[in-house]
């Protein structure tokens, strides 16, 4: 199996069909923006997320803390959705957010939080029983 292989394995699994075809189809076509489109392929989702060090679970909270400290809310969602689908509860998501909160400050959680409840909505996982035992959107 190619590193392209491995990686879009990976994004299907984390984010699903649809995010793994775009991501495909942008990596292997010679538009703007491909050359990074392959690196995020072949490096990052087949290289750095399969690595044995940490986890799926554990490497979608460092990847959520990062997005939170620097306030990218469309990046936030994305990973927030890979976590879920990595066996992350919503519980164990805010848990990030109130970890972070005295490090990065309200205006950074407060962005997440925006974010977190589009994805949430999006998902259908707004009731109460979801809130603490959901695992996965796929």
């Amino acid at each position: 199996m190619t590193n392209r292989e491995a990686g879009i394995n990976v994004v299907r699994e984390m984010m699903g069909d649809q995010a793994a075809a775009k991501l495909s189809a942008s990596a292997d076509s010679n538009t703007f923006g491909a050359p990074i489109a392959a690196y995020a392929v072949d490096q990052v989702f087949a290289d750095i997320w399969t690595r044995p060090g940490l986890d799926r679970r554990s490497r979608s909270l460092v990847s959520m803390s990062v997005m939170i400290a620097m306030r990218q809310p469309h990046e936030f969602a994305i990973h927030m959705g890979a976590g879920l689908n990595n066996g992350l509860t919503l519980k164990e998501i805010e848990e990030v957010l109130i970890q972070a909160l005295p490090y990065v400050g309200y205006p950074a959680i407060a962005t997440a939080l925006v974010a977190a409840a589009e994805v949430i909505k999006e998902h259908g996982l707004d009731s109460d029983e979801n809130y603490a035992g959901h695992r996965g959107l796929l």
